[in-house]
């Protein structure tokens, strides 16, 4: 229908103005979403390995060593070196739309606990309880990696753990929970201390997809990173369910 110049026509700059402004209100939050998803990602992927490195410089400063002991060192700045490159170029081509984590999070995560273990020494358990859906979206099978990945590397650096266990499970018809679990040192979960960048993460990450993540931790009794989803903002409904037990 065409609507030509006169009295019918008279609100069509406040409505064209008001659309306006929900474009650039979305734009702006947007805008926001990549700034946090960007600082995620290179804490995830850049900061943490460089904090690595770093700690490895000053330990090796701190002792006397022997040349031996220096090429190995050495070594291990080389490899962690090439480790940021390979980061931050796997970062630069999953901001681009092209992340090839697809909707496998059962292999991927066994992938990464099998990496965990070979650098760590901990023994790690992935526990995938019957009804956990066989395939979730894309974006819920990536953030639920770096959740896992997140938690894996916090017990790598922090726990002193001997074991950690990484459990997906149905919590009800609606929902869908996600443990990592150690039998490490434990930690201050006092609510008064500022969280962590690495904890920040975890919790939007939870949020992004309608979860609600928390930390559950006492001084020498070990850490549990839990999450619970709505599993309507996980799952691909036209794909079967687990029936079997990984671990």
């Amino acid at each position: 229908m065409y609507i030509g110049p006169g009295r019918d026509n008279v609100g069509a700059p406040y409505v064209a103005a008001r659309g306006g402004t929900r474009v650039a209100s979305r734009e702006a939050a947007i805008e926001k979403d990549v700034r946090r998803l960007l600082a995620r990602e290179l804490h995830d992927r850049v900061a943490q390995t460089l904090t690595g490195m770093l700690v490895d410089v000053e330990n090796f400063k701190s002792q006397p060593v022997a040349w031996d002991d220096v090429i190995t060192q050495l070594d291990t700045i080389q490899s962690s070196t090439r480790q940021v490159l390979t980061n931050l170029r796997q970062l630069l081509h999953d901001l681009r739309g092209e992340e090839q984590l697809g909707d496998n999070l059962v292999g991927a995560l066994g992938s990464l606990i099998t990496r965990f273990e070979a650098k760590t020494h901990i023994s790690a358990v992935l526990d995938i309880k019957p009804g956990w859906p066989e395939v979730l979206t894309p974006p819920a099978s990536a953030n639920l990696y770096r959740i896992v990945e997140e938690a894996l590397r916090n017990v790598g650096m922090h726990s002193g753990a001997h074991m950690v266990r990484v459990v997906l499970e149905p919590v009800s018809d609606e929902e869908l929970g996600l443990m990592v679990g150690d039998d490490g040192r434990g930690v201050d979960t006092d609510p008064a201390r500022p969280l962590g960048l690495g904890t920040v993460g975890m919790k939007e990450r939870a949020l992004f997809l309608g979860g609600k993540l928390r930390i559950e931790s006492k001084v020498g009794l070990g850490t549990e990173v839990r999450a619970v989803f709505p599993k309507v903002h996980l799952i691909a409904e036209e794909f079967p369910t687990v029936q079997t037990k990984t671990g």
